[in-house]
C-alpha cells in the first residue's frame, strides 16, 4: 500500500490509519494529515512496507469469524488497516474490524477484533455490552478458578501454538478478594515462558466477566528477542539473602491527603525497587538514576535567611519586574498575559495567591529567519515574592537536526545552579540536597541531542526526605543561561528532628515479606528507531527534536536478561510502612490496614462463616485480639460502615475535607466512623440530626430501614396498604413496608411469623443480611441505557 510521507519543517508525518467505510469494499476518499491530503491508497501488498499486509481484507474478516462467535444482533460496522507498534518500536499491519448491536437506532453494544496483517493472528478482542436487559448476577456465576479455565480454553482456540509457551501469572489471583458486585472482571494473565522462566513483557491477557464470558483479549509477542542462555542462577534462598543485603530503604515523610482532619506527615520506610543478576546476585537495572551527592549533606549547615513573610501583595508590575530581573530577560521580551489567582486552603485556612505571567520575543534581531514562538512564562507567589516556576522556550529551527555542541560543562552548570538556589531559596539551603550526576550518566549520542543540564535538589529534613518536595534548575548547555526553574516546598508541619524509628533490618524484613522472589527474563532494548538508536531517539523526543508521531521503524533487537525480581503479593490500594511502629497504612487516608488476608479465630464453625469472611476481607468489621465476636451485637457506627463499604464495592477509603461539617454532634471528624456516616447521609441512608449514637446497638427495624433505602425503595414504604399482613407483630413497626420488603426479598427473615423489630442485630446477622442485599441489588437494579 502506497503512502505519501510528507515532510513539514524537517518532520516526517505518517498517516498510519486508513479508514474503510461501513461498506466492506469501499475505501475512504482521503485521509488528512495536518492541512495536507493523502490520495486514496491501493490495497496492501505493493510499495509501502509499514502496511504491506499479506492477509487481505476478506481473509481478515474470515479469520475474525473463526476466532469469535458473534453474539446475536451484532452486525459488521467498519474495517481499517493500521500500523501497530510493539514494545520495541517495530510496526506491523493490523486489520481492525468493528461490529455493533443497534436496536431502533440505539447502540446496545460494540465488538472489536484486531487481526495481524502478516500472519492472521488474533492480536486483540474487546466487547462492550450495553444491553439494559443483561444484568450481571451476584454472586458471579464463575469464580476465579472457573474464569481461568474459560481463559485457557479461549487461548487454546485462538492461539494453540503459543499456548504451549505460556506460564500462568498468579499475581492477580493472590491479591483477589471475592467481589461485592456482579460486574466483576477477572483479569487472567499468561506470560511467555522461555525454558520454564517467564518473560512478562510478552504474553496473553484475557478478561472474563462474572458470567463466564471473555470480554477482552490481548496478545503481545515479539519474536525478535534474544534471551540470555547458559546461565546457572543462584538459588532462591541465596537471592533472598542478597535482596536483604542490598535492599535500599529510605525515610520519607508522606502526606495522607485523604485523612480525616488535619493532614500530618507520616514518616515511612520506602523500599527502592531493583532486580538481581540471576547469575551473580549483583544489582541489575537497565536504567541509572541520580544518587545523592557525595557526603549526603545539604547546601549549608544553617539557613542563609529567615523564611519570607506572606505580607507583600505584589502588584502585576512588581511581579513582572521580579522575574525579568532575576532571569535577566531582555527588553525584546514583551509581556503577553498576566493573570492573578487566589484560593483558600480549606484544611488550614491559608490564602494562596499567584501571578501567572507569559512573554513573547518580538524582535528578529539579526536573524534572517525569525523563529516564531520564542518566549517565557513564570509564576510568582504574590504574598512572599518567591518565583515558583520559570521556563523560557526557544523552538527548534531549520538547523535543529544538527548535533548540539555543548559549551557549558556539567560542573559549571551545577555551580551556577547551587548559587542560584542559594539566592532564591536562602531559607531552605540547610534542607536542600544536591542530587549528583556526572557526564558518565549520559551517552555521547544523548549529549549530541540534549540542550539543557537539569540540576535537581531534594528537600531533606534531618535525614528524612520531605515527600516529593524539591527544586530544579535547567541550564542551557550552549549559552549557560538559566532556562528553567521550579520549586515545590510546602508549609506542612514537618518535624524538625527525625522521630525514633524502627531498626533498618526490621523494616527490611517487613518490606521484603510483602514480595515473592521470582526468576524471570527482563528485556533491555538495543534496537533502532528510524535508523536512530533507541536511547538517542527517546532523548530527541524529550528535547523536541522529533515528534512522537514520526515513523517508528525499528531495526534492532531486545536483549532479555535472566534476573531475580521482587513481585508484590499485595496489589490493591497504595500503602506505606509507618517507620515508627511498623504498621501498614493506606497512603491516601493514613488508616491502618492489613496487607494479608484478615483471619480470625472465632468463625471457623460458625453458620455465617463465609459472609463474615467476605466482610473481613474488605475490613468492614472490626477485629480485636484476633476475634470478630460474630454473635456480639453490632454497633450502629460499625453497621453503617459495613453497609457503605458493601455499597461502594469494597472501597473504604472515603475522604471528606475540612470544609465538611459533621452531620451529627456525636460523630466528629476524629471518629473512625465519620467518613462512613457522612457518606451514608449523602446517599440518603441517614437523616441529619442532633445525635447518631454510633456506639449504640442496632436493632432489626433500623437495619431494615437502611437496607430498603440502599435499594432505593424507601418511597414504597409509605403505602402500607400494598403490603401483605403476614407479619404477626406488624403493629410494633413504624413502617411495616420496610419489614415487608426485606422479608419479601429474603434479605431478612421472620421467626414464627414475628419480625421482632426491637431485637438487636449481631455481627453475623448483619453480614448475612448484607450478603443477601448484594444478591438482590444485582437482580433488581436497572442497567443504564447508552444512547449514541
Amino acid at each position: 500500500m502506497t503512502l505519501k510521507l510528507i515532510k513539514q519543517v524537517g518532520t516526517l508525518v505518517l498517516a498510519s490509519t486508513l479508514l474503510l467505510t461501513a461498506a466492506p469494499g469501499a475505501w475512504a476518499a482521503e485521509a488528512a494529515v495536518g492541512s495536507t491530503s493523502i490520495a486514496p491508497p491501493a490495497f496492501p501488498g505493493k510499495d509501502d512496507k509499514q502496511l504491506d499486509a499479506k492477509i487481505t481484507k476478506e481473509q481478515a474478516i474470515e479469520r475474525a469469524k473463526a476466532y469469535i462467535t458473534l453474539p446475536e444482533g451484532y452486525t459488521f460496522q467498519s474495517i481499517s488497516l493500521n500500523a501497530y507498534y510493539n514494545m520495541n518500536g517495530r510496526n506491523f499491519p493490523t486489520w481492525n474490524i468493528n461490529y455493533t448491536k443497534m436496536v431502533k437506532d440505539r447502540n446496545y453494544g460494540s465488538l472489536n477484533v484486531s487481526i495481524n496483517g502478516l500472519d492472521g493472528t488474533l492480536t486483540s478482542y474487546s466487547m462492550n455490552d450495553n444491553d439494559p436487559d443483561h444484568k450481571p448476577s451476584y454472586p458471579p456465576k464463575v469464580d476465579f478458578k472457573a474464569a481461568k479455565e474459560v481463559a485457557s480454553a479461549f487461548i487454546g482456540k485462538v492461539n494453540p501454538v503459543k499456548q504451549k509457551e505460556l506460564v500462568y501469572n498468579d499475581s492477580e489471583e493472590n491479591a483477589f478478594r471475592t467481589p461485592l458486585n456482579g460486574n466483576y472482571q477477572y483479569n487472567i494473565r499468561f506470560d511467555r515462558s522461555v525454558g520454564g522462566v517467564p518473560f512478562a513483557m510478552n504474553g496473553i491477557n484475557v478478561v472474563v466477566n462474572g458470567e463466564g464470558q471473555v470480554t477482552n483479549y490481548n496478545y503481545n509477542w515479539d519474536d525478535n528477542v534474544t534471551f540470555q542462555q547458559n546461565v546457572t542462577p543462584i538459588t532462591k534462598e541465596k537471592a533472598a539473602q542478597m535482596f536483604h543485603e542490598k535492599a535500599n530503604l529510605s525515610l520519607l515523610y508522606q502526606i495522607p491527603y485523604g485523612a480525616k482532619g488535619k493532614k500530618l506527615p507520616i514518616i515511612s520506610y520506602m523500599l527502592g525497587g531493583f532486580s538481581l543478576n540471576a547469575e551473580t546476585g549483583e544489582i541489575w537495572s537497565p536504567v541509572k538514576g541520580m544518587e545523592d551527592a557525595e557526603g549526603n549533606k545539604p547546601l549549608t549547615d544553617k539557613p542563609l535567611a529567615a523564611k519570607p513573610t506572606a505580607t507583600l501583595d505584589l502588584t502585576k508590575e512588581e511581579a513582572i519586574k521580579k522575574v525579568t530581573t532575576v532571569f535577566n530577560l531582555s527588553s525584546d521580551y514583551k509581556i503577553q498575559e498576566a493573570s492573578y489567582n487566589e484560593s483558600t486552603n480549606p484544611e488550614t485556612g491559608e490564602t494562596n495567591s499567584n501571578w501567572n505571567l507569559s512573554w513573547n520575543e518580538t524582535s528578529e534581531k539579526d536573524s534572517k529567519v525569525k523563529i516564531v514562538g520564542k518566549g517565557a512564562w513564570a509564576s510568582v507567589n504574590s504574598k512572599t515574592g518567591e518565583i515558583t516556576n520559570f521556563s523560557s522556550y526557544t523552538p527548534y529551527g531549520p538547523d535543529s537536526d544538527k548535533d548540539i555542541e555543548g559549551k557549558i560543562a556539567l560542573e559549571d552548570a551545577i555551580t551556577t545552579s547551587v548559587d542560584f538556589v542559594k539566592k532564591q531559596l536562602p531559607a531552605y539551603t540547610d534542607q536542600l540536597l544536591l542530587r549528583a550526576q556526572t557526564v558518565k550518566n549520559y551517552s555521547e549520542d544523548q549529549l549530541k541531542h540534549m540542550r539543557n543540564w537539569d540540576i535537581s535538589f531534594k528537600r531533606v529534613i534531618d535525614g528524612v526526605n520531605a515527600g516529593n518536595e524539591e527544586a530544579t534548575v535547567s541550564i542551557d548547555r550552549v549559552t549557560g543561561q538559566i532556562v528553567g526553574y521550579h520549586f515545590s516546598i510546602s508549609n506542612l508541619p514537618y518535624p524538625q528532628q527525625k522521630p525514633q524509628v524502627l531498626a533498618i533490618d526490621k523494616a527490611k524484613d517487613l518490606w521484603l515479606a510483602q514480595f515473592d522472589i521470582k526468576l524471570n527474563y527482563v528485556a533491555q532494548g538495543s534496537g533502532f528507531i528510524g535508523g536512530i538508536p533507541l536511547e538517542k531517539y527517546r532523548v530527541m523526543v524529550a528535547a523536541g527534536d522529533v515528534p512522537q508521531s514520526m515513523d517508528l521503524k525499528t531495526d534492532g533487537k531486545l536483549d532479555a536478561k535472566l534476573v531475580y525480581s521482587l513481585v508484590p503479593k499485595f496489589n490493591r490500594e497504595p500503602f506505606l510502612l509507618d517507620a515508627q511502629n511498623g504498621q501498614w497504612r493506606n497512603s491516601e487516608t493514613g488508616e491502618v490496614i492489613s496487607l494479608d488476608k484478615v483471619t480470625v479465630s472465632d468463625i471457623d464453625n460458625h453458620w455465617a462463616k463465609n459472609e463474615l469472611q467476605l466482610m473481613l476481607d474488605y475490613q468492614a468489621l472490626d477485629v480485636k485480639d484476633g476475634k470478630v465476636n460474630p454473635d456480639q451485637t453490632i454497633q450502629r457506627g460499625e453497621l453503617v460502615k459495613m453497609l457503605v463499604i458493601a455499597m461502594n464495592g469494597g472501597n473504604g477509603g472515603i475522604y471528606y475535607g475540612a470544609e465538611r461539617k459533621a452531620s451529627f454532634a456525636d460523630v466528629s471528624k476524629s471518629s473512625p466512623y465519620f467518613a462512613y456516616v457522612e457518606n451514608a447521609v449523602d446517599r440518603g441512608l441517614l437523616d441529619v440530626g442532633a445525635e447518631f449514637n454510633p456506639e449504640a446497638a442496632m436493632n432489626r427495624e433500623e437495619m431494615a430501614q437502611l437496607i430498603v433505602k440502599a435499594l432505593g425503595y424507601k418511597s414504597l414504604t409509605k403505602f402500607d396498604g400494598i403490603f401483605n399482613g403476614n407479619i404477626a407483630d406488624a403493629a410494633k413497626l413504624k413502617h411495616v413496608g420496610d419489614a415487608a420488603i426485606v422479608v419479601g426479598l429474603n434479605i431478612m427473615s421472620l421467626n414464627d411469623g414475628q419480625f421482632a423489630p426491637q431485637q438487636e442485630v449481631t455481627k453475623a446477622q448483619a453480614a448475612s443480611a448484607f450478603y443477601r442485599f448484594l444478591q438482590r441489588r444485582s437482580e433488581l437494579q436497572e442497567q443504564p441505557r447508552y444512547y449514541y
